[in-house]
């Protein structure tokens, strides 16, 4: 009885539904109502510091008129970016507590100013036990600030706490409270349904990047090619269409650099595709996301200090599956698909080498010089695949590719790397709209010679340390052929070992932003 009930258990453990999705995200809605007037926990005012009164404070009276010129003068209070001064309020208004969140000088204001005061304020006012608050952050002066202050709240709103028996607060380590309302002020809104789609907007992508976050943050014993998958098959719909080729097929298929960097796992690979095409899509852009579910090093084995956050090697495809969720939510017009090789490298009796020669999808022969650049033989197999078979008009492929890539560029901004112009102004642009910055590194002829190999077309590492980021995009060079094509690495961004701001510990959700945001430029 005993082995029966084990049995049964290992079975349900092995058919478990997985749930990748935010459980219930925070309330955002205005609150066309006098400030003076407003039933709320907390009110948070946005403060500036080349200002000598400020508007919204005088609405609330001559008392905290005075309390806050007292504060400005004795400088406990300086209105510096992110800085935030908690005020009791004492029954003197409707409200518990007025938060005063700094945002520098008037003329240095911009939307990432803007996003990272909201990150700012709504976590101190979540550390005050308030169940919701009024914001007038979205009164500052710039375009759409009622989409740029709700996205930040609901991405600052973030936790991932599943597997866990008793929630805290990351942040504190205490029992965490929770915001079930955020309200934004609104008493002289000229165009109403405006400003609610620049709410369902923003909710739409945050709920998206934090779905990203929940796939590149859940443990790689319960992320594995298979389970990315069954996630992937959600999406199917009548505008959106799943393929998912296993071992067999990728044999058959001649996708042998992905069953190569796979072979050494019980957890077999697959190419995932998930093709959202709308009625009447004029333009489509493919998102490659390499989909490495944990990457121990295979044979080249890791340290252990540095294979403990690689359940985070499959940032890029978790990215490009909520890219395509965000799209299929939006109703973006532009065909959208997401191309995933999914592998677990680890080290097995069946595992790929170093001097081995493999045959790509391409035809074109790969050397291996080390199996911890695992990343990079997978998407040579999904990038030529896609060009070959989908032939979308631009392909993008993000990577957590490289370590040189954190040393040249932090933890702040996404490397990017093309030839074509066009797309790397786009994505620029797009990148400083939405503040999932990047950053172009050269594809020069002059670091070509690196990546040569003895006796195959290219080698998966190059001769030297130097340049490791962009000799890494010249070896994906050589697999997409004539389709316009941007490379980001996205090693420094897509998983924090502390928070920034908006962007949590862990899985950030880096580039479901940016793509998005870029989309909208196609």
């Amino acid at each position: 009885m005993i082995f029966l009930n084990l049995l049964k258990q290992q079975t349900l453990n092995k058919t478990q539904s997985h749930n990748f999705s935010m459980k219930t995200m925070m309330n955002v809605q205005f609150l066309p109502k006098n400030i003076h007037e407003a039933k709320v926990d907390s009110i948070v005012i946005p403060c500036f510091e080349d200002e000598k009164t400020n508007q919204y404070i005088s609405l609330l009276g001559s008392d905290f008129v005075d309390e806050y010129q007292r504060l400005r003068k004795s400088k406990e209070f300086s209105a510096k970016k992110n800085k935030i001064h908690k005020i009791s309020c004492m029954g003197k208004i409707n409200a518990n507590y007025l938060f005063l969140v700094g945002l520098g000088k008037t003329k240095e204001l911009h939307n990432e100013t803007l996003r990272r005061a909201v990150a700012t304020a709504h976590k101190a006012v979540k550390r005050s036990k308030s169940s919701d608050y009024l914001s007038l952050l979205n009164q500052v002066d710039l375009p759409d600030t009622a989409f740029t202050v709700a996205e930040a709240a609901y991405l600052s709103d973030y936790s991932f706490d599943s597997y866990k028996t008793k929630k805290k607060d990351a942040e504190t380590g205490k029992s965490k409270s929770e915001i079930k309302t955020l309200f934004l002020w609104n008493t002289d809104e000229k165009n109403p349904s405006k400003s609610i789609k620049q709410l369902a907007r923003a909710k739409i992508i945050a709920a998206s990047t934090n779905y990203c976050r929940n796939l590149v943050n859940t443990p790689p014993n319960e992320l594995y090619p298979e389970v990315l998958a069954k996630e992937a098959r959600k999406l199917k719909s009548p505008n959106t269409k799943v393929t998912v080729f296993d071992e067999k097929a990728l044999k058959r298929m001649g996708c042998n650099a992905i069953l190569a960097v796979g072979n050494g796992s019980a957890r077999k690979p697959r190419l995932i595709i998930v093709d959202y095409n709308p009625k009447g899509a004029k333009k489509s852009l493919a998102v490659v996301g390499k989909g490495i579910t944990f990457d121990s090093g295979g044979l080249n084995i890791k340290p252990g200090a540095y294979m403990e956050s690689m359940k985070c090697d499959m940032s890029g495809a978790a990215c490009a599956i909520s890219v395509v969720k965000a799209a299929k939510d939006l109703g973006i017009k532009h065909r959208v698909i997401a191309v995933v090789p999914a592998a677990e490298n680890m080290p097995g009796a069946l595992s790929y080498r170093p001097d081995d020669v493999i045959k790509t999808y391409s035809g074109k022969t790969i050397e291996i010089g080390n199996t911890d650049a695992e990343g990079r033989v997978v998407l040579s197999d999904a990038l030529a695949f896609t060009e070959k078979n989908i032939k979308p008009d631009q392909i993008i492929d993000l990577a957590t590719l490289t370590v040189a890539c954190v040393v040249a560029l932090g933890y702040f901004t996404t490397g990017m790397m093309t030839s074509d112009e066009t797309m790397a102004t786009n994505l620029h642009n797009a990148g400083e709209l939405s503040g999932d910055r990047v950053w172009r590194l050269p594809l020069w002829e002059d670091y070509k010679d690196h990546m040569k190999s003895d006796i195959a077309d290219v080698k998966n590492i190059s001769k030297g340390r130097d340049s490791g980021t962009i000799t890494a995009a010249i070896f994906l060079q050589h697999f997409v052929k004539s389709t316009p094509w941007v490379h980001l690495d996205i090693a420094g961004t897509a998983f924090l070992k502390e928070s920034q701001f908006y962007k949590p510990k862990g899985g950030t959700g880096a580039g479901v932003r940016l793509i998005v945001e870029y989309l909208s430029s196609m």
